[in-house]
């Protein structure tokens, strides 16, 4: 009995077959990991600018909540003399507020010495950082436990927000009814040994930043009576 040709040949995928698939399923695999590195890549992107935005808001809150809070209350300095109730340059300013809630009942009073200013991180905190993510300057926040300071009295310092290029500060003195850029004012007639409660009408915060660009706002203060001024009669 003769067999027919046909019921030798044998099934199976010849070496050319098996290679395109193998060829085919490296594509897709290759593609698949490149897609889900960029799924975790802009993941990663999306939540920083969120950090950051949220972080960007919430010391605009916290600089407006302050300056709300602003009151006429001028502090002893370390030596013999008084800190205005407001001092201020052109990149930094400090004040008194009031009704700081002390929820970690530290050793001070509802009233609060602050001030808002720019600076660097130390060397260890700029090496954890590449050339490409350097941090720029930081919007700072330092508040004092006291109001009418000793010689070792030093602030705490906290940092509101990375990527800063730079502060500028403005006052509106009612007096001259014009902008400054110190306060108070130049030639102004209080002695460094006198409590000066004088308040500006309006101070200008100029915030120039790397990823929301300048920030310009300018933040009105109310009329308030003035506390009592350290050493002044009752």
């Amino acid at each position: 009995m003769t067999h027919s040709p046909l019921c030798k040949r044998q099934s199976g995928f010849t070496l050319v077959e098996v290679l395109v698939v193998l060829v085919l399923v490296g594509i897709i695999s290759v593609g698949s990991f490149a897609l889900l590195d960029i799924f975790n890549s802009t993941d990663r992107l999306v939540e920083q600018r969120a950090e950051a935005l949220r972080r960007f808001s919430m010391a605009l809150y916290r600089l407006e909540d302050d300056l709300r809070q602003l009151t006429a209350r001028p502090v002893k300095d370390a030596y013999s003399g008084y800190e205005p109730a407001l001092r201020g340059d052109e990149d930094e300013f400090e004040f008194t507020r009031l009704g700081a809630a002390n929820l970690t009942a530290e050793p001070r009073g509802e009233l609060q010495r602050l001030a808002y200013s720019i600076g660097y991180p130390e060397a260890d905190e700029r090496s954890a950082f590449s050339e490409e993510e350097d941090p720029g300057a930081l919007l700072l926040r330092s508040r004092w436990q006291v109001l009418d300071r000793a010689p070792d009295s030093e602030p705490m310092v906290e940092p509101l927000m990375m990527g800063v290029e730079s502060l500028s500060l403005r006052y509106f003195d009612p007096a001259s009814d014009a902008w400054v850029t110190q306060w108070p004012p130049v030639g102004s007639p209080n002695s460094p040994n006198s409590a000066d409660i004088r308040l500006p009408k309006a101070i200008e915060f100029v915030l120039l930043t790397r990823q929301h660009g300048e920030i310009r706002r300018i933040f009105p203060l109310a009329t308030v009576s003035a506390a009592p001024q350290p050493g002044s009669p009752p």
